[in-house]
């Protein structure tokens, strides 16, 4: 392997309410075909659990490590606002350009408060968008999202500076709302759950695609990963299949099924703890 001459860049896509219900492989309804086509590629997580029921738990837990606690999420506690260890500082303080995309209001559930006292420098949300080829409840579609964050990351490189990017998707919420004429729908009726996440699915795949082929590419390594499942259900105490999430590392130095770890490796929590 060659020296690298720059740092690693890092994007975290933090998938909304993907869980192992919708991955066929992990048990789950078949409808993330292009996530599943890329486990090869990278480091595939199977023992991976969600924190919580929440995005913001989701949140707290991949860019702060941090595990739940009774009180609220860190994320919309006062004496968090500043000051509170996140990926986006450390990477700040090591010369990487930070930021958050977002295709909704990113002031939902304090995310923007949040990311701009600790480390983020830079916050795109709804706003950011010009003529967005979709537009609904929450926000563009994702899509749109993954649009955005290709010219970002295509700008951030020419630069030459490091970045660190979190990505975060909102089509696959209720009201399940996506454009037409994108997927081949697994329900008749369109907004659904299992559609939206096929819809999801496919703008993920696009990006990748888009990326792979985009000079970034081998200066980036990218993990996808779940903030949650899309509901918790049952008679269980702790219904753990409602927590699992799927979760895939790849991008740079990562091609090919050699570069997966040991199959007993067990990862635990959002957060990427090793057990």
């Amino acid at each position: 392997m060659q020296k690298r001459l720059r740092p690693l860049n890092l994007v975290i896509v933090l998938e909304e309410s993907l869980g192992a219900t919708f991955v066929e492989s992990l048990g789950g309804t078949p409808v993330t075909p292009r996530l599943e086509a890329l486990k090869d590629s990278g480091w595939w997580f199977e023992n991976l659990y969600a924190t919580g029921t929440r995005s913001v738990l989701g949140i707290e837990a991949v860019v702060s490590g941090f595990l739940p606690s009774p009180a609220r999420s860190v994320v919309k506690l006062s004496l968090s606002q500043t000051g509170f260890f996140t990926l986006a500082d450390l990477l700040k303080h090591q010369g990487y350009n930070t930021g958050f995309i977002y295709g909704g209001e990113a002031h939902f559930d304090n995310m923007r408060s949040f990311f701009s006292g600790n480390g983020f420098d830079r916050i795109l949300d709804q706003q950011n968008y010009t003529n967005p080829a979709f537009t609904g409840s929450w926000g563009v579609s994702d899509e749109d999202l993954f649009a955005k964050t290709h010219e970002d990351l295509q700008k951030l490189h020419a630069s030459g500076e490091p970045f660190f990017r979190l990505v975060f998707s909102s089509s696959n919420h209720p009201p399940f709302e996506y454009p037409d004429n994108r997927i081949e729908r697994y329900d008749e009726e369109k907004n659904t759950v299992n559609n939206a996440v096929k819809y999801a699915d496919h703008a993920l795949g696009d990006f990748i695609d888009t990326a792979r082929n985009s000079d970034y590419w081998k200066d980036t390594l990218f993990l996808i990963v779940a903030d949650h499942d899309a509901r918790v259900w049952g008679d269980e105490l702790v219904p753990l299949k409602n927590f699992q999430i799927p979760g895939l590392i790849l991008g740079a130095d990562m091609e090919g099924p050699g570069s997966c770890p040991p199959s007993s490796e067990t990862v635990s929590g959002t957060s990427l703890r090793v057990a």
